[in-house]
């Protein structure tokens, strides 16, 4: 008998096609948008970096920025790197990052990186959607898939209207905010909650949910589009 097989079934092509596939769907869903900052928070929440997302991007012809298709229009008129680099400014790396794959390297490690977060990736999509779903069912079956849902996205990447990055751990009914060592208590999330619901979502800044830790739960209310911000 030969030797089995590490990994039976593992099929890295289909892996690679699903990770591509979610790290376009988080970035056209709104996470994106282009700045470096949304780039960022997409490759902290897949764990790669910055530079290989917009390179992903790129190659999927959804990225488009004027620097970037200077690089690729220089690469297509016979530039090479070095050139690219001289006429751009940029760095070889850079200059690199703005030019499609023509084949994504990896390893085994890498692979089973990205699958955990593609897995990750859709189980919070789901999250949220059913949040919306319970929305228009009852305030008690809403607070609770609330906090299944807080503890899902624990470790992600949240910024405040700041513009403040901070990610937070779920301890028993405590979220532990990692900035300044802030715990934000599930009672708390439960009245920020019922102001933002009593306000129908429409919550103009942090302060309108009148609880400790505002702040923090403004940004994920947010993410988790439980609020919104009134347009002037």
């Amino acid at each position: 008998m030969g030797r089995p097989k590490k990994k039976p079934g593992y099929d890295s092509e289909k892996i690679m096609e699903q990770f591509t596939n979610c790290i376009v769907e988080a970035y056209m869903s709104g996470a994106g948008g282009g700045s470096v900052n949304s780039l960022r928070q997409i490759s902290e929440q897949f764990g790669i970096t910055l530079m290989k997302t917009r390179k992903i991007l790129i190659t999927v012809g959804v990225y488009h920025t004027e620097i970037s298709e200077q690089v690729i229009s220089l690469w297509e008129n016979g530039k090479n790197i070095s050139e690219i680099m001289q006429e751009t400014g940029l760095s070889r790396s850079s200059v690199h990052s703005y030019l499609p794959y023509t084949k994504m390297i990896y390893n085994a490690d890498e692979l089973s990186l990205y699958a955990e977060r593609c897995r990750l990736y859709r189980e919070r999509k789901q999250a949220v959607e059913k949040l919306h779903c319970c929305i228009a069912k009852s305030f008690e079956l809403l607070e609770n898939h609330l906090w299944e849902t807080l503890k899902l996205f624990s470790g992600y990447s949240f910024t405040t209207v700041k513009g403040l990055r901070f990610h937070y751990t779920v301890n028993g009914n405590e979220i532990l905010i990692d900035r300044k060592k802030k715990a934000i208590t599930r009672s708390s999330v439960d009245i920020a909650l019922k102001e933002a619901m009593e306000m129908k979502g429409i919550v103009n800044g942090p302060k309108k949910l009148n609880v400790f830790g505002a702040s923090y739960l403004y940004s994920i209310f947010l993410r988790f589009g439980l609020i919104k911000m009134e347009r002037e």
